[in-house]
């Protein structure tokens, strides 16, 4: 598991964020987190689909994180969006694809009291410009915020370089 902060250049993050968090930007409702119908919700873009297609106009803002990230070729890419909740509630554990081989990198567009959890109880707080990468079949899942309207993540999943 690796770290980032501060990934992209300050120039670069406030551009991103001002597009992202714009309100013209398409978010769509989602029906769970983990899973489909798993009683909670969020918003999702998807900007890549499990195939690797790029299906959202917006996936050039993402270029700056990915030219940081060890990308082979791109598997999935997904923003979420959570609304603010009365106590720091966990979503289910999962692994976001059953594919061999991808890397999962999160990376937090907002900060926030939230974060994501892994299975060892390791937690990484939500702190703007901060990414995450580690091997995708690692148990994690999304802790919520309370004391922002929003948290907002992109989940990056990808084969690594060699």
């Amino acid at each position: 598991m690796k770290v980032i902060d501060h990934l992209i250049e300050p120039e670069l993050f406030h551009k991103f964020r001002r597009v992202i968090l714009e309100a013209k930007f398409p978010w769509f409702f989602v029906n769970g987190k983990s899973e489909l119908q798993d009683g909670l919700y969020q918003f999702s873009h998807l900007f890549v689909d499990d195939g690797g297609k790029i299906v959202s106009n917006y996936f050039k803002i993402l270029l700056p994180i990915i030219n940081k990230l060890n990308v082979e070729k791109l598997y999935r890419i997904k923003a979420n969006l959570t609304t603010k909740k009365e106590t720091n509630e966990k979503a289910p554990m999962h692994i976001d694809t059953d594919e061999k081989g991808i890397k999962t990198a999160v990376y937090y567009c907002n900060t926030n009291n939230g974060g994501t959890l892994f299975q060892n109880g390791k937690k990484i707080e939500s702190k703007a410009n901060r990414i995450v990468i580690f091997d995708g079949h690692q148990k994690h899942c999304g802790v919520e915020c309370t004391d922002e309207n929003i948290r907002v993540v992109i989940n990056f999943n990808y084969f690594e370089k060699k």
